[in-house]
């Protein structure tokens, strides 16, 4: 199956094996939206995902506070990706071949569908939608600072090299908030569907990537080239991606996620299957491929941050 039909069948998906529920009975299950979600956290859930480096800091965070930054989050790309598609007036679309477009397009439309989900979930939570921020995917807030892309509207690479940071950092975040949503099934739901087509997302970017000579994978490698350092956010978005240590929690007697345990990969190695075998190294850097670490939402507000004022 090719990747257009693909995200078309992963777009159907969302319309209507997730569709929201009436708005009546949906108001009364987002009603408590505000209400801090590790309060009602059943047992061990989900503890394969592993946890943020600080994890310590997620424990306040609300079901209101996910789907304000999912919504922000597919905002983000929806600009991005609609300026380079010259569909924003005043921003020229940029040279891309015809499948370059195409794909484009497909990730550009959903985006679009999440911000009208995202945002019907808000409301009908008795929330409030927020202003539209106002974007510069050069960096420089609006000419107030040095750019950090300055050619981004006109240069492919600039653009897809942006647009695969974003789509990291929305990957390893959209895992970590799902923690605080998973009182609510139809909230967990949407939110590994979300997940699951952001990383598609993701992984068809590093594709184009690559197909433009980028060494890089279509999935976070220790292999990739290094992602230009222009700001400590950039930088957070791939911190601890090359760890080939993985932690679970496991759950007391009461249900409640308890302490953390590791699993040493480097001391106990997957079998070797490759011909000819690899060495120890190069096994822990398949390990590290293997898995995706969660951050911290604010890894995700750091980098909308960089192309907001």
């Amino acid at each position: 199956m090719d990747f257009l039909n693909l995200l078309a069948r992963l777009a159907d998906l969302d319309s209507t094996s997730a569709a929201p529920q009436p708005a009546a009975p949906r108001r009364a299950a987002l009603g408590q939206l505000g209400q801090a979600s590790t309060a009602l956290l059943p047992g061990l859930l989900l503890s394969a995902l592993g946890q943020p480096a600080t994890a310590g800091t997620l424990d306040t965070r609300t079901r209101l506070d996910v789907l304000l930054l999912v919504r922000q989050l597919a905002a983000l790309d929806n600009e991005l990706h609609s300026r380079a598609l010259g569909l924003v007036p005043g921003y020229p679309a940029l040279p891309l071949t015809a499948t370059e477009k195409a794909g484009i397009q497909v990730i550009q439309q959903q985006e679009v569908q999440r911000i009208a989900l995202f945002s019907q979930l808000i409301v009908d939570g008795g929330a409030t939608l927020p202003a539209t921020p106002r974007y510069d995917f050069t960096g420089s807030k609006n000419g107030t600072q040095a750019a950090l892309y300055p050619n981004i509207q006109t240069n492919p690479d600039a653009y897809l090299l942006v647009a695969q940071v974003i789509k990291d950092a929305a990957v390893r975040v959209y895992k970590s908030q799902v923690d605080f949503v998973r009182s609510d099934i139809y909230l967990t739901e949407t939110l590994l569907r979300t997940h699951s087509a952001e990383a598609r997302h993701a992984a068809h970017l590093r594709t184009l990537r690559r197909q433009r000579g980028v060494v890089v994978k279509s999935w976070v490698s220790p292999d990739d080239a290094a992602v230009p350092a222009t700001s400590a956010a950039i930088t957070r978005v791939y911190e601890g991606e090359s760890s080939s240590i993985q932690t679970y929690n496991i759950s007391d007697a009461n249900g409640q996620l308890g302490a953390l345990v590791s699993v040493p990969f480097d001391s106990t190695l997957p079998i070797n299957v490759a011909t000819p075998p690899l060495s120890p190294e190069a096994i822990l850097r398949k390990v590290a491929e293997a898995f995706d670490e969660p951050a911290e939402a604010v890894v995700a507000t750091n980098v909308a941050a960089l192309f907001t004022y």
